[in-house]
């Protein structure tokens, strides 16, 4: 094995970058959203500020805040409680840099892949996102049964509880069962608890609350990359033939550990942030149940009296079409496809970015790697969601997707020849991670426009086009580098990009 060469940014400055961005973050959920009922007044002074010459005192007043303001910081606490959980939401796209250092005997199904074989680890990713969109429709049911708090904790210990049991995985089969279904399923039914409690908290500023939180998502693979390299790979020593030394392999089970660690601590705190304001007047049956348990069976409530009031005639009110309409509609199938064919070229590049890297020796350098992952999680996953989100509200949907898909599509055609160089590869793949962001933000968003009320259910169903894509990224790419290698593998997946561009113009009248 040989010692890494020198790279053009330190670790040091890469993690004051992450650690700047999140702390960022947080700044601006304090920051763009006012705290209500903010009112000084004043008591009577209980006791004196200053002694006076000949032993007179003079009386201060003393400021308190009102009890609305302090109820408002309960609020800013659920959204950086927010930022928490997605930050280990967002870990899930750290595996483009952990795959490298996973041990043979979990490469593959039976054991280590024999030569000429390909790896069937790439998987893991696709199911973590499978298992996320099995467990979003769980997350609202769950929190109508027992609040946002709650379900954000089961959540979080899901997450944390998968990553701890996945560092005693000797075979890659136990090992998805606890990293990807277990872990994924806590991503899901935790990730749109602080959505929910930030819009209740503050409902006239839903664009920005949505937008502090989910900057955790992307944050999260800069800073844990860098910190998952430190720890298994701490004198910066690169692979040969794609393999590492053996004693790195040995330092899995306890960078597992102390990941898990990390998400459980990080998760939890945030989950348990999470809280209703006290106008919310929702009731949840686990509370309610347990509130008639501590009652006096003998007791009888007391019910008023209601006074006879007019009949009023109801107005007629057109009838709400069910969920199983709206989802086997042309529109829908429309809106799935286009997510199919445009997301599967972002979610290959997550997931593989460092495997293409370790193949060229000019890019063989393990820090070199591991910062492209944090820059491309920053400026591409982070800021394209950012960055697309804004411009569809200003420009509509359909203009931005176009022009997403055209640049995701120019830029995998080139991709092949972007790897010439350092600098070359990491642009392609920080603007990659850029379009990919920019699919997550866009799509929830036009749901929302198209089906109204019912846009939250579509969606948690609408999602399954992203595990798809992330499925079907893998197993299409695998079946084409035995045909062709790496230059067809990234001309399929610009042309489908440019399919989901036609298919996107030509369904611009539909809903």
């Amino acid at each position: 094995a040989i010692r890494s060469d020198q790279v053009g940014c330190s670790c040091t400055s890469e993690m004051r970058i992450s650690v700047v961005f999140t702390v960022a973050s947080i700044a601006t959920a304090h920051a763009v959203i006012p705290v209500s009922g903010l009112v000084l007044r004043t008591s009577k002074p209980t006791q004196p500020l200053l002694k006076l010459r000949g032993g007179a005192t003079a009386p201060t007043k003393q400021i308190q805040l009102s009890p609305e303001a302090e109820d408002s910081w309960r609020g800013i606490l659920g959204l950086c409680g927010g930022i928490m959980i997605h930050l280990t939401c967002g870990t899930m796209y750290c595996w483009g840099n952990l795959i490298s250092y996973l041990p043979p005997e979990l490469t593959c199904w039976d054991g280590e892949c024999a030569p000429g074989k390909l790896p069937n680890a790439p998987l893991i990713l696709s199911f973590i996102l499978l298992s996320q969109m099995t467990g979003m429709p769980l997350g609202p049911v769950l929190e109508r049964f027992m609040g946002p708090r709650f379900t954000a904790l089961l959540g979080a210990l899901m997450m944390c509880a998968g990553v701890l049991l996945a560092s005693s995985a000797t075979a890659l089969g136990p090992f998805a069962l606890t990293y990807s279904l277990m872990f994924g399923l806590g991503v899901g039914i935790s990730y749109q608890m602080p959505f929910i409690t930030g819009t209740r908290w503050f409902p006239a500023k839903k664009g920005m609350v949505t937008g502090a939180i989910i900057s955790g998502m992307g944050a999260a693979a800069c800073l844990f990359n860098m910190v998952a390299t430190k720890l298994i790979n701490p004198d910066g020593i690169n692979a040969i033939n794609g393999r590492f030394p053996a004693e790195i392999y040995a330092r899995w089970p306890s960078l597992l550990r102390t990941l898990g660690v990390a998400y459980g601590v990080l998760s939890i705190s945030g989950a348990l942030l999470q809280s209703n304001p006290s106008s919310f007047s929702g009731k949840y049956p686990l509370f309610e149940f347990f509130k008639d348990k501590g009652k006096d069976p003998l007791v009888k409530p007391v019910v008023p009296v209601k006074k006879q009031q007019k009949a009023v005639v109801p107005l007629a009110v057109p009838p709400k079409a069910s969920l199983k309409s709206l989802v086997l509609s042309r529109k829908f199938f429309t809106m799935w496809l286009m997510i199919l064919l445009s997301a599967v070229s972002g979610l290959n590049i997550v997931g593989s970015y460092k495997a293409i890297g370790t193949r060229l020796p000019h890019l063989n350098s393990d820090a070199f790697l591991s910062f492209v992952g944090s820059l491309s999680a920053i400026l591409g996953n982070s800021a394209g969601r950012f960055f697309w989100g804004a411009v569809s509200d200003l420009y509509g949907f359909y203009t931005p997707f176009l022009a997403l898909t055209a640049l995701q599509g120019i830029c995998m055609f080139a991709f092949h020849y972007l790897t010439a160089s350092r600098v070359t590869f990491t642009f392609a793949t920080v603007l990659m991670l850029f379009c990919m962001g920019g699919n997550f933000a866009m799509f929830p968003a036009q749901t929302m426009r198209v089906y109204g009320p019912s846009g939250a259910s579509v969606y948690s169903i609408l999602f399954t086009a992203f595990g798809s894509a992330s499925l079907l990224g893998p197993l299409l790419s695998n079946k084409l580098m035995q045909l062709g290698g790496m230059p067809l593998v990234f001309r399929v997946l610009g042309g489908l990009s440019f399919l989901s561009l036609l298919l996107a113009y030509g369904s611009q009248n539909i809903g």
